[in-house]
């Protein structure tokens, strides 16, 4: 995702076309990112429903919101 964003950023008075040339493979890195963390949501709920291993999916969901909260910090300032 960072090299897509970097490789967007044209040279001065292109225009927009370097960040055109990149929005697709941006919105395929996106939408397989939220598919990943859609699916991290699913697996750790059904590990939580097993009884042999919830400590696995409480450990998933707390590295999830360790993702998650490396992601939204940058936006905070």
């Amino acid at each position: 995702m960072a090299f897509l964003v970097l490789a967007s950023v044209g040279m001065p008075g292109d225009g927009n076309h370097a960040m055109r040339a990149t929005r697709i493979p941006l919105l395929i890195t996106l939408s397989f990112g939220a598919l990943v963390t859609v699916g991290c949501l699913v697996a750790s709920m059904l590990s939580l429903r097993l009884p042999q291993r919830p400590a696995a999916g409480i450990a998933s969901l707390a590295l999830l919101a360790l993702l998650v909260a490396c992601l939204l910090v940058p936006r905070l300032f």
